[in-house]
């Protein structure tokens, strides 16, 4: 939003205070200790249609346009009881979708990455004061708040009742009602500058009946240097919501990966040398989802029952996978890299990577090939070269199937 309607908006406030202030012997009580606070959330909750209509109302969706660096584009903002919403936004040109799914909160904002990630931080601090429906003073002591009814305030000068709220994490939060309407002007809270913490101002106006309770159709946050408004243009109540739509997607690349995920037997096949006699065991590995499917890391046996570690990612620059692996028996890390072939085929190699031992005077390069990848298994091939890559002989193979039982207890220690 530019400085000139900054200005224009931030004047039809202080009309708005000047107007609300020669009226103030005429408002109810406000901060006097008259009144406790589980009066003045309950008037709140009548002023905004009432405990019964808001608990006949499980979903909403609510779009219109909303106006950041100075440009105004259309929004959908989807929100459910259970902690659900979905902002689908474009702000300054850039794509920012921005969802929690009832525990987690994710983004798409092409102001960053540009790719579904996990929120931290003062983000993450941002986006939690906006999830709880249809605001945190609604059935406060049930998600777990500390609600605090303040002394005399003032909200930019006008009379307004001072509500403070308590959460985790600890931050400060208060909200703002007018004293005649119990309706909520404003509120302070924890902004986001690009990651970095900032106060926050949001304010609340033209308040409409929409499916038995009052919404506002004009929202206003100031942060840092910069404003955005939010005008409603239509609400609709207890619209279907598509699950899907809440679910933060894989990485980029990794998707492909996701049936590696779980609990699998494996035998393992290894020769040493071109005409050695194979060797066989049986061994087991677990592969899990780390830093938010970012990277696929497997733990498992060798043919001796050694422990390994083994790591899958992709990088999106350079389009390439990369797998590193060490086991306990080396302690040596391996790094391979590649991409799948026209046969669906992930094949890599530590050629170029600058990790390949040497053995008896000679270099060994390693080429691993993962393929038959289907939810109930899949398999790896490991082939080595002395000459360069020139030929290669089959030295390993590992079969993997999916392995049903019940997880045993861990033995392992916790940290």
């Amino acid at each position: 939003m530019d400085v000139t309607s900054i200005r224009f908006n931030r004047a039809r406030r202080r009309l708005l205070v000047w107007g609300l202030v020669c009226a103030a012997p005429l408002l109810s009580r406000a901060g006097d200790g008259s009144r406790s606070l589980d009066e003045v959330i309950a008037r709140l909750i009548e002023a905004r249609g009432g405990a019964r209509a808001w608990e006949a109302i499980s979903t909403m969706e609510i779009a219109g346009s909303m106006t950041t660096w100075s440009k105004k584009a259309p929004f959908t903002l989807k929100r459910a009881r259970d902690g659900r919403y979905l902002l689908d936004s474009v702000q300054g040109d850039r794509i920012v979708r921005v969802v929690h799914d009832g525990r987690t909160a994710w983004w798409e904002n092409h102001w960053v990455q540009g790719f579904p990630q996990r929120i931290r931080g003062a983000d993450l601090a941002a986006i939690q004061r906006e999830v709880d429906f249809p605001n945190p003073l609604f059935a406060w002591r049930e998600k777990g708040y500390d609600v605090t009814l303040l002394p005399a305030v003032s909200f930019e000068g006008r009379p307004a009742i001072g509500l403070r709220v308590g959460r985790p994490d600890g931050l400060p939060e208060i909200w703002y009602l007018d004293p005649g309407t119990f309706l909520e002007i404003g509120r302070e809270s924890p902004g986001s500058n690009f990651g970095e913490p900032v106060p926050m101002t949001t304010y609340y106006d033209d308040f409409r009946p929409v499916g038995g309770v009052l919404m506002p159709y004009r929202v206003e946050q100031h942060w840092h240097s910069r404003e955005s408004v939010i005008e409603v243009e239509s609400i609709r109540i207890n619209p279907p919501l598509d699950d899907a739509a809440f679910t933060m997607p894989p990485t980029p690349g990794m998707e492909v990966l996701d049936p590696l995920v779980g609990r699998w037997k494996v035998l393992i096949s290894e020769r040493f040398h071109p005409g050695a006699p194979w060797r066989e065991a049986a061994g087991t590995s677990t592969i899990e989802k780390l830093l938010g499917g970012g990277l696929l890391q497997e733990r498992y046996t060798t043919l001796f029952g050694h422990e390994g570690l083994r790591s899958f990612s992709f990088d999106r620059l350079a389009r390439r996978y990369r797998v590193s692996t060490i086991n306990e028996a080396t302690t040596l890390m391996d790094v391979k890299e590649g991409a799948f072939d026209d046969r669906h085929r992930l094949v890599l190699s530590n050629a170029g990577t600058g990790t390949a031992p040497r053995q008896m005077g000679a270099t060994l390069i390693e080429r691993l090939t993962l393929s038959d990848l289907s939810p109930g298994g899949f398999l790896l091939e490991r082939e080595i070269s002395t000459d360069g890559g020139a030929g290669w002989f089959l030295a390993g193979l590992a079969t993997y199937t999916r392995d049903e039982s019940p997880p045993a207890e861990s033995t392992r220690p916790h940290n």
